[in-house]
C-alpha cells in the first residue's frame, strides 16, 4: 500500500484591496485634479504679484507726478545724515505738483491729493483753499477713511513728556515711550481743528516784526536786468553804529559805495538734502570786476563797526551785517534774507527790514547756478546781478 502524497499548493497573486482598485482606477483623474490645483494656485499667485506690481507702479507713478517721491527721499536722506527729520507735512508745502496733478488723479488717489493739498496750504496760510479742498474731499468722499469719524483715525501721538528723576537712569534704553491719548474723529477732522488753532495762533510780541516808522531811513536799490530793485527801511534805533556807517556808505560824495557791485552768493534749498534760508549778498568790491574768477571774497571789510546786540530777528526780508573778526560787523557787506532765518538771530546783526520788492529779492535766490551748485544750495547767479543806483528814497 503505498503512502498518499501531500497537496500541492498553487501559486498565485493576491487580489488588490479596494483602496488599490480605486487608485488603479482614478489615479489618472487624481493626477489630472492636482495638477489642475497646482496650476490654479501659481496661477492665483502670478496674477496676485502682477496685480500688486500694477499697483505698486500706479502708486508710484503717483508719487512721481505730486513731487512725495522727492520728499521721502529727501527725509531718508536727512535721517541719513543725523539732521533733523522734518515730517512729509512739512515736505508738502514745498511740492508744485499737486493742484496739476489734482484734475488727473483717480478716485483712489483724489482724497490723498485733497488732503496733502489742504495740508499745504494750511501750511501756506493760504486758509480758504485749505477749507475748499478739505470741503471737496467730504463732499465727494464722505465714505472714505480719511473722512469717516473713529476712536483713533490716522494720526501722530507725541509723546507725554516728562521730567526726569534719578530713576530713570537705571530704567531700560528700549523702554516704551508714554503716548498722549489719542484723539477721535477723522483726518479731515483733525485737521479742520489744526487749521482753527493756526488761524487764531497770535505770536508773542516778543516774536512779532517790529514796526516801521515812517521816518526810518529808507534806501533803494535797483538791479540790473529784470531783476526789479528793493528798498531797505533802517532800524537806527536797535543798531545805530551799523546804521550810521549804512548810509554813509550809501550817501559818500563819490557815488553809493554798492553801485557797480554784484550779487556774490545766493543761498536756497539744494536740489539734494541741503536746506538753506533763501538769501542773497552783496558787499564786494572785487565784484565789480566782469570775470567772476577775479572776484575775491577772503579780504576783509574797511567798513567795520563794534557787534551791535539787539532784539530784532531774522523775519522774511531782514537785512544783517556779515559777520567780521574780532567781534565787528561789516557795515558794506550784507544779506538779505527772504525767509524766515531764526537761526541766525544773535550770530548776525539785524539793523534793516525790506518795506518794498521781497518778490525781487526771492527772484535773484532763485537764479540759476551750476549744477554743482545747485545741488548744494550755495553759489553765484550764472546771469550776473549788479547793483545799478543807490538812491536814499526819505
Amino acid at each position: 500500500m503505498s503512502a498518499t502524497p501531500p497537496p500541492q499548493q498553487l501559486a498565485g497573486t493576491q487580489a488588490p484591496s479596494q483602496i488599490e482598485f480605486l487608485w488603479e482606477r482614478y489615479r489618472r483623474h487624481f493626477n489630472l485634479v492636482v495638477t489642475l490645483g497646482l496650476c490654479a494656485v501659481a496661477g492665483y499667485y502670478l496674477l496676485k504679484s502682477y496685480n500688486q506690481k500694477q499697483v505698486d507702479k500706479h502708486w508710484s507713478e503717483f508719487a512721481v507726478s505730486t513731487g512725495l517721491e522727492t520728499a521721502y527721499t529727501d527725509q531718508q536722506l536727512v535721517q541719513m545724515s543725523s539732521m533733523i527729520n522734518p515730517s512729509v507735512i512739512d515736505l508738502l508745502a514745498d511740492l508744485p505738483k499737486l493742484e496739476t496733478y489734482l484734475a488727473a488723479a483717480d478716485q483712489n488717489q483724489k482724497p490723498y491729493v485733497l488732503l496733502a493739498i489742504a495740508r499745504r496750504a494750511m501750511l501756506n496760510k493760504a486758509w480758504d483753499r485749505a477749507d475748499s479742498a478739505l470741503n471737496e474731499l467730504a463732499t465727494q468722499f464722505p465714505k472714505h477713511s480719511l473722512v469717516e469719524n473713529s476712536t483713533y483715525p490716522v494720526q501722530v501721538r507725541e509723546d507725554v513728556k516728562k521730567e526726569k528723576d534719578a530713576t530713570e537712569e537705571t530704567q531700560p534704553r528700549n523702554k516704551k515711550p508714554e503716548l498722549k491719548p489719542a484723539i477721535a474723529g477723522s483726518a479731515v477732522s483733525l485737521l479742520r481743528e489744526q487749521i482753527a488753532a493756526a488761524k487764531a495762533f497770535v505770536p508773542p510780541a516778543r516774536f512779532a516784526k517790529p514796526e516801521i516808522g515812517a521816518d526810518n531811513p529808507r534806501f533803494k536799490f535797483e538791479l540790473s536786468g529784470d531783476n526789479g530793485s528793493f528798498t531797505i527801511a533802517l532800524m537806527p534805533d536797535q543798531a545805530p553804529k551799523t546804521c550810521e556807517a549804512f548810509k554813509k556808505l550809501a550817501t559818500q560824495e563819490t557815488g553809493p559805495f554798492w553801485k557797480g557791485l554784484s550779487v556774490d552768493e545766493i543761498q536756497r534749498n539744494g536740489t539734494g538734502f541741503a536746506k538753506h534760508p533763501m538769501q542773497l549778498s552783496l558787499g564786494f568790491e572785487s565784484t565789480k570786476e566782469a570775470e567772476q574768477s577775479k572776484w575775491i571774497k577772503t579780504d576783509p571789510s574797511q567798513n567795520t563797526v563794534e557787534f551791535e546786540t539787539n532784539s530784532l530777528s531774522h523775519f522774511p526780508g531782514a537785512v544783517a551785517a556779515r559777520v567780521e573778526t574780532d567781534g565787528k560787523s561789516a557795515a558794506d557787506r550784507f544779506y538779505v534774507v527772504a525767509d524766515d532765518a531764526a537761526e541766525q538771530d544773535g550770530q548776525r546783526v539785524v539793523f534793516g527790514y525790506i518795506v518794498e520788492g521781497l518778490e525781487n529779492v526771492k527772484k535773484v535766490c532763485e537764479s540759476a547756478m551750476s549744477a554743482q551748485e545747485d545741488e548744494a544750495g550755495v553759489g553765484v547767479p550764472t546771469d550776473r546781478v549788479t547793483v545799478t543806483n543807490v538812491t536814499q528814497v526819505k
